[in-house]
């Protein structure tokens, strides 16, 4: 029978013990290295990329949905036509536009000379009101005519859409009817800018 001494014995465990460091740190190698590939492999960073990407597109696209749902559809040229009353305050008969506008096929457009009331019908069930800055606002003794009757209907009825037309290239260029008023366009504007005016005012 073999007898160790003390400082065989000693050797021994010596040894044993440098075989178990040295495991653990070969061990601990590994693991890090296998860490440092997954990191560093394109592959998987792309298809991480990849998925975020379509996480994102898919929001990008909801939130787009929504916003479409939340702002309605403005109507077209055809439903206003149809829809829409227009009435014209001017004194001259022999002003075309009307007439014009009725065959352009806004149907359901209409002149006075002139209003007594803020509640007469035709003002009540317009939708936009031209008003001729010079003749009218007479009936009411409105001292600025037209201004004056513009700016007490559009206080009035602040959803009407107040346009204030005029022949006069001169004019009270800074009286409050023209702040209040929706638009303002020359008398002797072509059929067509009366026409987008409509359309414009009524898409507001």
């Amino acid at each position: 029978m073999t007898e160790f001494s003390l400082d065989t014995t000693e050797k021994i465990i010596s040894v044993i013990v440098g075989i178990i460091v040295i495991a653990g740190f070969l061990l601990k190698n590994h693991i890090n290295s296998t860490k440092d590939t997954q990191t560093n492999n394109p592959t998987n960073s792309n298809k991480n990329n990849q998925s975020v990407t379509v996480t994102i597109g898919s929001q990008d696209t909801q939130h787009m949905s929504a916003n479409m749902a939340q702002k309605p559809a403005l109507p077209d040229v055809a439903e206003l036509k149809r829809t829409s009353q227009i009435l014209f305050i001017d004194d001259d008969r022999g002003f075309k536009i009307v007439s014009i506008l009725k065959k352009m096929g806004w149907d359901n457009t209409k002149l006075v000379a002139d209003i007594s009331s803020l509640e007469q019908p035709q003002l009540l069930n317009a939708d936009v009101i031209f008003i001729d800055i010079q003749g009218v606002g007479k009936i009411m003794q409105y001292s600025d005519e037209g201004l004056g009757l513009a700016f007490a209907i559009k206080r009035r009825y602040s959803e009407k859409k107040v346009v204030i037309y005029s022949a006069e290239e001169k004019g009270a260029r800074f009286h409050e009817a023209l702040q209040e008023a929706d638009y303002s366009l020359p008398k002797t504007a072509e059929p067509i800018r009366f026409e987008d005016t409509i359309v414009r005012v009524l898409r507001k």
